[in-house]
């Protein structure tokens, strides 16, 4: 196998794949231009790089953890395995890079990624906010650290986000809920005001949302081109026509499989096709039948 590819991927411990007689010097001499890409919890150097993980245990140790949640509530975990998955993603962004060097150079290099790192990576600003004031943020439920109004509020049936920016959006959001007068006052008059006084502008923005449902709100607020949506389940999201257009809901044309849905591919490309269907995964039994 490893004659003509290009890539290796493995998910071991440091030194699993030594030990199997697969480390990456060992392969690299006898393939130099196979690109080898390590995914393991903490890496390859580093003094926890022996220790196993798993997508809870870099959610916890990344800090993702301790900025998800309500205040008042235990830190929780994101809902999707956030630590499984930006690790893939980052591997294959080195991968992808690995492959362009490859080309420009003639050499083929070893890409470490540890889920530990991948999830500091996605800190974004809140290592940035840490550094730069030294207070450790928090859990903020869906509120926006330094952005408001940007957060869940409750129309009179349930909950919808707005995402109202800038000082513009908030004057037009004020007026489409028929409360302009919260744009005029003192202490909401500019985003860093209404960042310190958030949950002051929380309830009194709710105090007019709650006079309507939230469909009607996600209408009008759309109208006058206001970012707004609604919280959809996971039965909404397969269901949304946005989704749909955008072939996001594929099935697959293997028998066995008949009936069941998954997720699309979100890179679309103009040079190739986008199909609605996937092809079955090769029966691995009808393959050793087929090799013997």
């Amino acid at each position: 196998l490893l004659t003509d590819a290009d890539v290796l991927v493995e998910n071991f411990r440091p030194g699993a794949m030594a030990r199997l007689g697969y480390a990456w010097d060992h392969l690299h001499a006898r393939f130099p231009r196979l690109v080898y890409a390590a995914v393991s919890g903490f890496g390859h150097t580093g003094p926890l790089a022996s220790r196993p993980a798993y997508d809870m245990v870099v959610q916890a140790m990344g800090g993702v953890m301790s900025i998800t949640g309500h205040p008042d509530g235990p830190p929780t975990r994101v809902g999707t395995s956030i630590g499984d998955v930006t690790a893939g993603l980052f591997t294959a962004i080195g991968i992808c890079s690995a492959l362009y060097d490859r080309e420009r150079t003639g050499e083929a290099t070893m890409i470490d990624v540890a889920m530990l790192d991948c999830q500091v990576a996605i800190l974004e600003n809140a290592i940035a906010r840490y550094t730069a004031t030294g207070t450790v943020p928090a859990r903020l439920g869906a509120r926006h650290p330094s952005i408001t109004p940007f957060s869940a509020f409750a129309a009179s049936d349930g909950h919808f986000v707005i995402a109202a920016g800038n000082d513009a959006l908030f004057r037009r959001l004020c007026r489409v809920i028929g409360a302009p007068e919260i744009a005029d006052e003192p202490r909401f008059r500019t985003n860093a005001l209404r960042t310190e006084h958030h949950a002051e502008l929380q309830g009194a923005l709710e105090n007019a949302l709650r006079r309507e449902t939230v469909a009607t709100w996600l209408q009008r607020l759309g109208a006058a081109d206001l970012p707004c949506g609604a919280i959809n389940d996971v039965a909404a999201v397969l269901a949304h026509p946005q989704v749909r257009a955008r072939n996001m809901v594929v099935t697959t044309d293997d028998e066995r499989l008949a009936g069941i849905e998954m997720a699309g591919n979100p890179i679309k490309n103009s040079r190739y096709p986008d199909p609605s269907t996937r092809g079955p995964v090769p029966d691995l039994m009808a393959r050793d039948e087929s090799t013997t």
